[in-house]
């Protein structure tokens, strides 16, 4: 029965998208690879599409409007935003891949205090970057060329080191 309860576990945590530990870590392979374009309205109304930021570091925050582990580590990207603000050659987007209501986001937005875009119905982005919808709460840096820099594997809060560490290499080879 252990053995039983043993495959059902592995089985679970690598249909979702998630290690049993979301002790973080980076997907070396996709490094180098281009970035899936995407196009998503914001909560203001305002569409985003990634290949308009050619020229910019882009930071992407997957997380899901309704998953309280988001909630938690939304302050944790607003850092992340707030160190690089003043940096014209840099922005971040928020890419809710629950595809909840504009008033969840909203909520969301709320609890967290992030403060830069918050882009709605994202989770088919979610899939082009991750293979599965289950891979929520994730870093994603895109460099100047419209290329991945780092694909984070765990929460966003297990990473953000690194995440500052490529994003500052990747505005440094543009200034």
């Amino acid at each position: 029965m252990n053995r039983l309860l043993s495959y059902s576990l592995i089985l679970f945590f690598f249909i979702s998208g998630c290690s049993a530990t979301n002790g973080g870590g980076e997907d070396t392979e996709a490094v180098g690879l281009p970035a899936p374009n995407f196009t998503h309205t914001s909560l203001e109304g305002e569409e985003f599409t990634l290949n308009d930021f050619r020229g910019k570091v882009v930071y992407l925050f997957f997380y899901g409007a309704g998953c309280p582990h988001c909630r938690s580590n939304g302050p944790v990207t607003e850092n992340i935003h707030q160190q690089f603000l003043g940096n014209q050659n840099f922005i971040a987007l928020g890419l809710d891949t629950w595809n909840q209501s504009v008033s969840s986001n909203q909520s969301f937005r709320n609890s967290t205090g992030i403060s830069y875009p918050l882009l709605l119905n994202a989770q088919q982005t979610l899939v082009a970057y991750y293979n599965s919808a289950g891979a929520y709460d994730r870093s994603v840096v895109i460099d100047a060329e419209g290329n991945i820099a780092y694909k984070g594997t765990g929460f966003v809060n297990t990473d953000s080191d690194r995440v500052q560490e490529v994003i500052q290499e990747k505005l440094n080879e543009i200034n």
